[in-house]
């Protein structure tokens, strides 16, 4: 018996474990400016994703869920080779292909608990109040605004979004898009809190969607063209924050489950870790 061992052993040798690095060891700010989320963000998302990503194996030893996370936020966030990403961190492009659709799932999964419109009266009282102190604009609920690949974003203030749609091809009007999203017909039906949302000029004036006067002719109309374009400019900045993961639209849709529900989503559960920092 110890022959044959012996000889299965040469026949099939265990194969050499890489050597990981933990890339929660890296500083702050290289950790911003290579995964795009700073370590308590990390963290959070590995509390979080903690149950859907521990793995049970006897073949080999299981990636750590830290080490998962930071495979996916990598390939996020640098758009790179799997093959590339898996070399900075001592995994197999096999296993970052299993990792970043793992996580994506995850976050898809998660979605809903951290992109949520306002609905309660005081989540309406207050995003309006942080939306007002920008520019003075009342009785708005969220900027709208859309993205190059057709995605959808509303956000509040804070650039916490609040609504987003990834399910258009990239010709689509932002206005189209809008109009046939859950929260676009909910507005026309009336079945949204009251409250106003602000576009840009590429979107058709509602009465639940305030947008600029291209030809302001009098001095109240500047004002009013003024504050608007103000206040709006969160969504502008949301997305800036959102375009650091410079993922094309394939994965995009990969990641968004019905976004993702986008970005995260990946993008609310990773935007949300902007609090965290």
């Amino acid at each position: 018996m110890e022959v044959l061992w012996v000889a299965a052993r040469e026949e099939n040798p265990p194969r050499p474990l890489r050597d990981r690095m933990d890339p929660l060891t890296l500083p702050d700010h290289v950790l911003i400016r290579q995964y795009r989320l700073s370590r308590p963000a990390i963290v959070f998302l590995a509390d979080n994703l903690s149950n859907d990503l521990k793995r049970e194996t006897r073949r080999s030893t299981p990636l750590p869920v830290v080490l998962q996370i930071m495979a996916a936020l990598r390939f996020y966030a640098s758009g790179s080779f799997q093959m590339v990403v898996g070399g900075t961190l001592g995994v197999s492009q096999s296993s970052i292909s299993r990792v970043v659709r793992d996580v994506s799932n995850a976050l898809c999964r998660r979605a809903r608990q951290f992109i949520k419109f306002p609905a309660t009266n005081e989540e309406c009282i207050r995003t309006k109040q942080q939306l007002f102190d920008i520019a003075g604009f009342p009785n708005v609920l969220g900027a709208v605004d859309g993205t190059h690949i057709a995605i959808k974003v509303i956000c509040d203030a804070t650039l916490r979004v609040t609504d987003l749609v990834a399910k258009w091809p990239g010709s689509t009007h932002d206005s189209f898009i809008l109009m046939n999203s859950g929260t676009g017909i909910k507005f026309n039906e009336g079945e949204m809190p009251d409250g106003w949302l602000l576009g840009d000029s590429g979107y058709t004036l509602r009465p639940w969607l305030m947008t600029p006067i291209l030809h302001p002719a009098t001095e109240p109309d500047e004002r009013y063209s003024r504050a608007q374009r103000k206040t709006r400019s969160v969504v502008e900045r949301c997305i800036g924050v959102f375009i650091r993961f410079p993922l094309d639209n394939q994965q995009l849709h990969m990641i968004k489950a019905n976004f993702m529900a986008a970005g995260m989503p990946v993008w609310s559960v990773l935007l949300t870790g902007r609090t965290y920092k």
